[in-house]
């Protein structure tokens, strides 16, 4: 079988499997499966040998990273339905002068996006955002897209969101550094982005039904308290289920409310960065790796984030519909992750992989190019950062010993490429502009200007850590 045609029908899948998810809003899932398939039958595997490829991609990528996903849902939505992710905004709008509120939203949207996606940290801090808007005058094309911009950049970039835990285990990058060199990239694309919004001259208002215990109040100062006052806002208006669900949940302490987030974080990158150091074989060293593995580091996460319900978590059945609330919002990462993974399974033994590369060095592109433009490929065509990071790391994967590529600087060129860019085929688009009373183009000025920004801006930055050695 030629290198053209083998080279032929791996670019014809991934033009199906774009067109099937974009153009005819097949299922992700189905298509992916559809295409792996195909592809394997095209290139000569045999109806059976197809088969078994796929299915042991599918098993050996989700016996990685499967509980890891499990456990990341939980505790997401643990920490939404506790009213931690309220607590969390409301002390980043304190530590801020009113002048610097879209800096506030901006850590607390960072801060809330790596346990949570970004619709969810939308949709419930939507409220809280819009009172202030309403009372500083601050326009809502500003606030609402910063919200949503910095939980959709560490959702792209670092564990335990699904799509970068998907992509650190198919390029078998260690979870400690996904999070650690995550964030190195993350947090400039975050702070590019902000700027830009803040730049915005365009007011736009919020929406009514948001801020109209305000009004109906006749001041603009409520309790002279923004984060207090914001936080009643939320209660009052929130017309989703997060911040009904939120406004019920018991106050908790702004450390109750980071210990959950902050603790798996710390374990994982300390394993890692302890382990070549400690010596090997003693009781200490086998105690850091057990606590820092990622599964169990996420496990005891969901455990510390209990004490958030107060009492209620000691009933069987409350504990019960936390755990399956998170169960719910997994099958979908689960399900793709695993067919991602028997699509590199596919590549890796079809020949694609070597036909693909002889391509990429015959152009005399940088190969760390060719990840970052694959992600944000599949990201703009169908609006999914998730299938972005993972659909690019599926078809890199393969490709990493021929390109002479490090596993960490593709994921985080997938990482970053999977940020670009949010438009009109995107939920969280569509969360964001309609919450924030904005037009489909001033969405597009502001939420996809400044998710193309950030992600331009982080694969700027790994390039500068190649330059210098650092990855």
């Amino acid at each position: 079988m030629s290198d053209l045609y083998t080279l032929g029908a791996f670019l014809a899948a991934i033009v199906v499997l774009v067109l099937l998810i974009a153009r005819f809003k097949v299922h992700p899932v189905a298509t992916l499966f559809i295409v792996v398939v195909t592809l394997g039958l095209i290139l000569g595997m045999g109806g059976e040998g197809t088969i078994e490829l796929v299915k042991s991609g599918f098993g050996n990528t989700l016996a990685n990273v499967g509980l890891l996903i499990v456990f990341g849902c939980v505790l997401g939505k643990m920490l939404e339905l506790s009213g931690a992710a309220l607590k969390i905004t409301e002390t980043a709008l304190k530590m801020f002068a009113e002048k610097r509120v879209p800096w506030a939203i901006a850590l607390a949207s960072v801060v809330l996006g790596i346990p949570l996606i970004a619709d969810t940290a939308v949709v419930m801090l939507i409220p809280i955002v819009s009172a202030l808007a309403y009372r500083t005058g601050i326009s809502m094309m500003k606030l609402g897209p910063i919200l949503y911009i910095g939980a959709y950049v560490m959702t792209s970039v670092i564990p335990p969101g699904p799509g970068p835990l998907a992509s650190a285990s198919l390029l078998d990058v260690s979870m400690g550094e996904a999070i650690l060199y995550g964030l190195m990239v993350g947090l400039p694309g975050v702070l590019a982005a902000t700027v830009y919004l803040t730049t915005i001259k365009t007011y736009v208002a919020p929406k009514p039904e948001f801020v109209e215990h305000l009004v109906s109040a006749g001041s603009g100062s409520g309790d002279g308290s923004t984060a207090g006052s914001g936080g009643d806002g939320a209660g009052s208006t929130g017309g989703t289920d997060g911040g009904e669900d939120a406004a019920d949940a018991p106050r908790v302490s702004l450390l109750g409310a980071l210990v959950p987030i902050l603790a798996p974080i710390v374990l994982i990158v300390f394993a890692s960065l302890a382990a070549p150091v400690l010596p090997e074989g003693s009781w200490i060293t086998s105690t850091v790796l057990f606590v820092g593995e990622p599964t169990l580091a996420l496990f005891l996460a969901c455990l510390l984030a209990l004490p958030l319900f107060r009492g209620r978590w000691r009933d069987k059945e409350t504990l019960n519909d936390l755990f399956e609330s998170g169960l719910r919002i997994a099958a979908m990462p689960l399900a793709l992750t695993g067919v991602g993974g028997a699509l590199a399974t596919i590549i890796r033994e079809t020949g694609v992989a070597e036909s693909v590369a002889g391509s990429i060095e015959s152009t005399g592109l940088s190969p760390v190019i060719i990840p970052f433009l694959v992600a944000a490929a599949v990201c703009t065509i169908t609006g999914s950062n998730i299938l972005g990071v993972m659909t690019s790391a599926a078809i890199m994967q393969p490709l990493l010993p021929a390109l002479d590529l490090s596993p960490l600087v593709v994921y985080l060129a997938c990482a970053t490429g999977a940020q670009i860019m949010k438009h009109a085929n995107s939920s969280g688009f569509w969360v964001t502009t309609t919450l924030s009373n904005m037009t489909v183009g001033q969405g597009i000025r502001s939420i996809g200007i400044a998710s193309a920004i950030s992600g331009v801006v982080g694969f700027a930055v790994l390039y500068a850590m190649i330059a210098v050695g650092i990855v």
